[in-house]
């Protein structure tokens, strides 16, 4: 095949006439879809940006409300715990002061039953005394018949 310059030449044109109508006629089309896809491409992009920017802003919302109510179960607990205390407190003291009434309550009777087992064995010897005394009037009173009278009284 031989090479000729005249047909290298009109290649030449044709190729540069064809480049100049395919501008002229597509350059428009394709510059236009090229900035349309570049303009698509950078709005998904700022709105996946926006969409990560919003989930980390809900990300820190959502951890320091954690935070909050980590603090504020601690507090209940803390409050809970003064609660219950203050409670067992106030139980203890009610006890110990119905404890005391009790105590002091039983030693007021056990003085007065004690008052009244003396007064009932004074009484008793009183009766005895008398009743000895009586029986030794009864007699004619010598020494031996004292004893004998109080050893028969102390036996029965």
């Amino acid at each position: 095949m031989d090479l000729h310059p005249e047909d290298v030449i009109i290649s030449l044109i044709n190729i540069t006439v064809l480049f100049i109508l395919l501008r002229l006629i597509l350059w428009k089309h394709v510059i236009r879809f090229l900035a349309e896809r570049k303009n698509r491409v950078q709005g998904e992009m700022d709105e996946a940006e926006n969409r990560r920017n919003s989930a980390e802003a809900l990300h820190d919302k959502y951890n320091e409300k954690l935070e909050n109510v980590e603090a504020e179960g601690q507090e209940i607990i803390q409050k809970s715990r003064r609660n219950a205390n203050e409670e067992s407190e106030k139980i203890l003291k009610a006890s110990r002061e119905k404890a005391k009434e009790m105590i002091d309550d039983a030693e007021a009777r056990i003085a007065e039953d004690k008052a009244n087992a003396l007064e009932s064995v004074q009484h008793e010897i009183t009766g005895l005394a008398t009743q000895m005394a009586s029986r030794i009037l009864e007699r004619e009173i010598s020494t031996q018949d004292n004893i004998n009278a109080v050893d028969e009284f102390f036996g029965k």
